[in-house]
């Protein structure tokens, strides 16, 4: 949201009826350029974890269990900036023992953009804290006065963002699956994979017969491609006796059922 003053402000000027020392008071107006979106952006994602950050501050389990609901209705920024940059707010968080949990809503179509293309893909909690405790890096107690930000790169890696819309459609698409289809496999044999190109043993025994020279010729070569052909001789009895065994499987199992 921009706000610009207008003309009309040298107008509205005037002296506080109760200014005895001449106090001024101005009343400047405004219009306000939306460029809000009509509908916000819901996000979700990881906002802290247990441990430590990249900025060196140590979370303990106990201080973030406390602030967990502190970080509802926190104001969401850019980069932590200010005011100016606000583009949406906290909504509901949710502590598991381990992460610190948020929903969020983003109203400024700029950045609900960036974020749906890919362009913003974390957040940074900033916040206040009574008391600090200076032990290889820095451990904050009493943390308050939170916000939220995009940014490009998170003090804890693991601080994402999700577009709930999205997880939601493919919950819609995993609920269209049988639920007697639990098997992963089972759900993968759904799906129709293009056949591979396969071709008959015979036919690859064939191919290589080809390329091989006759004895005679075999005699006159060097020790080298004589072992190149010995080794294509070996594939060959290999792929042979494969093949052997394959069909015996077969027919027994033809026999048994």
């Amino acid at each position: 949201m921009s706000i610009e003053k207008t003309d009309q402000a040298a107008q509205n000027t005037k002296l506080s009826p109760s200014g005895k020392n001449g106090t001024i008071t101005e009343f400047l107006a405004f219009e306000i350029q939306e460029k809000i979106a009509t509908s916000p952006l819901r996000i979700r994602g990881i906002a802290l974890v247990t441990g430590i950050s990249r900025n060196l501050n140590f979370y303990t389990t106990e201080e973030l269990t406390a602030f967990a609901g502190k970080l509802v209705n926190a104001p969401m920024y850019i980069e932590h900036i200010s005011v100016p940059f606000a583009v949406g707010k906290v909504t509901n968080t949710v502590w598991d023992g381990q992460r610190l949990l948020y929903e969020a809503e983003i109203y400024d179509e700029e950045a609900a953009e960036k974020i749906r293309k890919g362009l913003i893909k974390h957040v940074s909690v900033g916040a206040d804290y009574e008391s600090v405790d200076l032990i290889n890096g820095k451990i904050p107690h009493g943390l308050h006065n939170a916000e939220l930000s995009l940014v490009a790169v998170p003090g804890i890696p693991e601080a994402n963002i999700q577009i709930i819309e999205k997880l939601q459609l493919q919950n819609t698409f995993k609920n269209i699956v049988p639920q007697n289809l639990t098997d992963s496999n089972d759900v993968e044999s759904l799906i129709k994979k293009p056949a591979e190109p396969t071709i008959r043993v015979s036919e690859v025994v064939r191919l290589i017969e080809q390329v091989l020279p006759p004895v005679f010729v075999k005699r006159s070569w060097s020790l080298g491609p004589q072992r190149m052909c010995q080794e294509l001789q070996k594939m060959i009895l290999s792929l042979q006796s494969n093949q052997t065994c394959n069909q015996n499987q077969s027919h027994n199992v033809t026999g048994s059922s």
